[in-house]
């Protein structure tokens, strides 16, 4: 009776590997893409399940420790264009709103997300065209993006 060589540990995991990323390509084909941080597969069709970072899609749920991380790693320029593709998407897809006075944010408790912005309108300078104060952040030229917890 020849004896059956085992496989090494070593094609053992080649082929695991290849059988994921077959996978990985089947739900491409299917419109299901994993966020690059926490690589839980999200549907992209659904609106506001993933923000496009230039490629690295991110969840909505990992927006909060994603951010702080990844606009640290920026250059003034990147961050300030790519805040402001996370700012429209916030606002479109999960209802954030923009507060120019910070006495005026709603309590932590009733926030989801927070996040403090250059101001889009002013680009972070706090001075509109023509005027002295943008009258959008207030001359601060920032604002706070906040999304609401849910009710219920």
């Amino acid at each position: 009776m020849p004896e059956k060589s085992e496989a090494s540990v070593e094609e053992i995991l080649a082929r695991q590997a290849l059988d994921l990323d077959r996978l990985k390509d089947a739900f491409g084909l299917l419109g299901v893409s994993p966020c690059s941080w926490c690589k839980k597969f999200l549907r992209r069709s659904d609106p506001g399940a993933l923000f496009d970072a230039g490629g690295e899609l991110i969840c909505y749920s990992c927006i909060p420790e994603w951010w702080p991380q990844r606009c640290a790693q920026l250059s003034t320029k990147d961050r300030e264009s790519l805040e402001g593709k996370l700012v429209f998407w916030l606002r479109d897809y999960h209802h954030a709103e923009l507060f120019k006075d910070p006495a005026k944010l709603p309590e932590s408790s009733l926030q989801e997300l927070h996040i403090v912005a250059n101001c889009l309108e002013c680009r972070g300078t706090g001075k509109s065209l023509g005027q002295e104060r943008c009258r959008y952040c207030d001359g601060r030229g920032t604002v706070w993006v906040i999304v609401s917890r849910k009710k219920g």
